[in-house]
């Protein structure tokens, strides 16, 4: 690397505390996503331009009781900053304490997961079974604001049943319980990531709240960014799976794909992460992370699927030199 990764991002001002509300209109962060949005991947992101960076989902029950557990998710380097610790439960208590720990550690804020349509995560009466009880949400979100002095979000969906939207009521329920910004993938547990986000669900948030509220669903490109900020007049943008071998969906001034060899460049910078913070595990991890970039690239299918059996970090370059070659011969 001809640089460090420290060197392309602004440093923020880390005596002043943060608020949602000093965001720039327009601000743009990478959403929290289980098993995605570790350190490695959110610096990667945090280099091409998100403005905030959420960590992966951490249960706020292992938090209390098995802190070690969740060691990985809660990691980070200080100049990822701003960074939202995301936290999950179903308990008032449970989650004000795991708030104050999220205090502790640090983090600028707390967001809550009230958006997860996972089976075993709904289960256990958090993510987005939170959708159906607007009065225990609000109980936890008021317990959070009062035990912490660091901002706390609400990441949701527009309801749990297709049949029962509840927005904008869940929202400014929210909002008055002491949320001080809002974020809404307008879809339902039961659609999961079916069909289409519902963005004039978010309009209506929107309009009917007095918080900052960040927009998410169906964000692919920079054109879907310019149209939800212009369709639902919201103040940021969360962009979650759409940055998903794409960090490149953060340069404003980004005009389609970038070329192979800057992915490569990418690709390589995320995998030598990946090693530096959880060892050759790293790297099986990386495997998901390395589909998602060379998708689309003609001939790249047979190497993704070599990708799937990655253990080592040498083993990737030699794969891609690999294919460098084979594609010069195509050319």
């Amino acid at each position: 690397m001809s640089e460090k990764l420290t060197d392309r991002v602004k440093p923020v001002d880390q005596k002043k505390k943060f608020s949602w509300s000093d965001l720039p209109e327009g601000y743009e962060c990478l959403s929290p996503m289980a098993g995605v949005t570790d350190t490695a991947f959110r610096q990667i992101c945090k280099q091409h331009g998100a403005d905030v960076v959420f960590t992966e989902m951490a249960s706020a029950n292992m938090m209390l009781n098995a802190p070690a557990k969740n060691e990985a998710f809660l990691h980070y380097e200080e100049w990822e900053r701003p960074i939202i610790g995301q936290i999950m439960g179903g308990d008032e208590k449970t989650m004000a304490e795991a708030a104050r720990v999220i205090q502790e550690m640090g983090f600028d804020g707390v967001d809550v997961n009230m958006g997860c349509p996972e089976k075993k995560i709904v289960g256990n009466a958090c993510g987005s079974s939170l959708l159906k009880d607007a009065d225990t949400a609000a109980r936890i979100i008021e317990a959070m604001a009062n035990a912490v002095n660091i901002p706390v979000s609400v990441k949701m969906r527009s309801g749990f049943f297709d049949s029962e939207i509840v927005q904008p009521q869940f929202a400014i329920r929210m909002q008055n319980a002491g949320a001080a910004a809002l974020a809404i993938h307008p879809r339902t547990k039961e659609q999961a990531y079916k069909g289409s986000a519902d963005w004039t669900i978010t309009r209506r948030i929107v309009e009917s709240v007095e918080v900052p509220v960040g927009g998410s669903g169906d964000i692919t490109d920079r054109e879907a960014i310019r149209r939800l900020r212009e369709e639902t007049g919201v103040q940021g943008i969360w962009v979650a799976r759409g940055a998903m071998g794409n960090p490149w969906i953060f340069e404003r001034d980004r005009t389609g794909r970038p070329p192979l060899s800057e992915v490569i460049e990418t690709a390589l910078e995320h995998a030598h992460l990946m090693v530096k913070y959880k060892g050759n595990h790293g790297m099986v991890e990386m495997r998901k992370h390395l589909t998602w970039y060379f998708n689309g690239f003609p001939g790249a299918a047979a190497m993704r699927e070599q990708m799937k059996t990655v253990n080592e970090y040498e083993d990737l370059v030699r794969l891609i030199e690999q294919y460098q070659l084979l594609e010069c011969f195509a050319a």
